[in-house]
């Protein structure tokens, strides 16, 4: 155990240590096989651009573009990590597609990210959560090890040491009233949406009737799905969600167009 707690992870011009202190939090170092586990899980494409929040010695905006040539920005609070990780991605002949900026996580822009990568703890999860959430719909977010208590990831993995790793989508926002057409027997349908991350409650209302409660609603990026019984008959609602305006069909049945715009 003493030998690995003084190993060296930088190189010659930076020596670096298991539990060295950052800004907030201890390196740690990533495991090479738990970052390309996360890769697979989050189906990482060449077209995504990944960001890294306290990203250390560089290993996974490196990793992304050696394996699947993605562009990856790395933000780093130590400018001896930063410089660190910069020489790593010279080593790895991949200088033109990484990007390793020294910042503070919660003050720099990452919204453009379609992946976001976090190897940061429990508590800088949760602090983050709020930012994440306001994210494009559709982003996937890893976090080696550490989870953010009420948001349930939509995957999760075990490497073969026991470690996880956690996958979110960014789910669209449709939380409010909306006004649907296209619903069999209602002409013009109200729905009141409790959104709890990436699932929700709700019910159709229409004048003069008792409400119709919506079952497992679910959302995942920018898809939308849920359920409802009206007289006797199960519907299946599948759509996709463009700012005010949800779009879908009912129980596969490309005649039965439904389309929901929102209620100021």
């Amino acid at each position: 155990m003493s030998g690995c707690a003084f190993k060296n992870y930088g190189d010659e011009t930076f020596k670096l240590q298991i539990a060295s202190h950052g800004k907030d939090v201890m390196w740690v170092p990533t495991k090479i096989e738990m970052t390309h586990e996360m890769f697979v899980m989050a189906k990482i494409r060449p077209e995504d651009l990944l960001y890294d929040l306290g990203s250390g010695d560089g290993v996974i905006p490196i990793e992304a573009a050696k394996k699947y040539g993605v562009r990856a920005v790395g933000i780093e609070y130590n400018p001896d990590l930063v410089a660190l990780a910069n020489r790593n991605a010279e080593r790895a002949n991949v200088k033109n597609l990484v990007t390793f900026m020294q910042g503070d996580i919660f003050k720099e822009d990452f919204s453009n990210a379609t992946v976001l990568t976090l190897y940061l703890g429990d508590s800088l999860n949760m602090k983050l959560k709020p930012q994440i959430l306001k994210m494009k719909p559709g982003t996937r977010v890893l976090s080696n090890t550490f989870q953010m208590e009420t948001w349930i990831p939509d995957d999760q993995i075990k490497i073969s040491s026991g470690e996880m790793a956690y996958l979110w989508i960014v789910p669209a926002q449709i939380d409010g009233n909306w006004q649907f057409s296209g619903i069999p027997n209602i002409d013009n349908a109200s729905l009141k949406i409790l959104q709890k991350k990436q699932y929700f409650e709700g019910a159709i209302y229409e004048k003069n009737r008792h409400k119709i409660s919506l079952e497992n609603g679910k959302i995942y990026g920018d898809l939308i799905e849920f359920e409802f019984n009206d007289q006797s008959v199960k519907y299946v609602f599948k759509g996709q969600v463009s700012g005010t305006e949800i779009v879908g069909i009912l129980n596969n049945e490309s005649n039965k167009q439904v389309i929901g715009r929102r209620l100021p």
